[in-house]
């Protein structure tokens, strides 16, 4: 398996902007906002949510991505790749944008839960990937270069300036946990299945 590098490491340590848009957002319940509540601590405690549910591993992010790719669709019809036959599929370099909505959800007191829905806009710029498929599923592969960039914003409004991660050092080798990432079918119409 390779290094795992979640999404929040391109968040930056602190999203001060953050505490004060989910108040203006938690006030607008008039129980909630007649409250004096800890700001900051409540600030803090929905940034430790937000990266938790952003800790996701970047290159199974990116495996979803590539196994939508055309070079890959073929080799998810079984009439296609004979079954164990093993193939290498090679992108060249590409940038894969991503955006993610996570949701946390905020109970204060009696009030009722308040659903806080943000964006996490992802740019990754690969400089090219190899990938071995079998039996419809990205097993793993081999990297070239990889940066990222990302940004959080909540209601439309950014949270941040993108934070660009550095070239990242990730071993040449990755692996995918069996059975690995499926392969989505291509339908006559060109729809994808799966």
């Amino acid at each position: 398996m390779a290094e795992h590098f979640p999404l929040s490491a391109l968040l930056p340590a602190k999203l001060d902007s953050m505490a004060e848009q989910v108040q203006a957002r938690l006030c607008e319940d008039e129980q909630v906002g007649g409250m004096k509540l800890a700001w900051d601590f409540i600030g803090k405690e929905l940034g430790t949510a937000l990266k938790s549910v952003l800790d996701c591993d970047l290159l199974e992010v990116l495996g979803g991505a590539w196994a939508k790719a055309a070079p890959l669709a073929e080799l998810a019809d079984p009439a296609k790749q004979a079954p164990g036959e093993r193939s290498l599929v090679e992108l060249a370099k590409h940038e894969l944008k991503r955006d993610l909505h996570p949701v946390i959800t905020v109970t204060i007191g009696s009030c009722p839960c308040v659903e806080l829905k943000f964006k996490y806009a992802l740019i990754a710029n690969i400089g090219a990937v190899r990938l071995v498929v079998v039996d419809g599923h990205i097993l793993g592969g081999d990297l070239g270069e990889l940066w990222a960039s990302a940004q959080l914003s909540y209601e439309g409004t950014p949270l941040h300036p993108p934070s660009e991660s550095r070239k990242l050092a990730l071993p040449a080798l990755f692996e995918f946990a069996p059975p690995g990432i499926k392969i989505p079918v291509l339908k006559a119409d060109g729809e994808r299945t799966g």
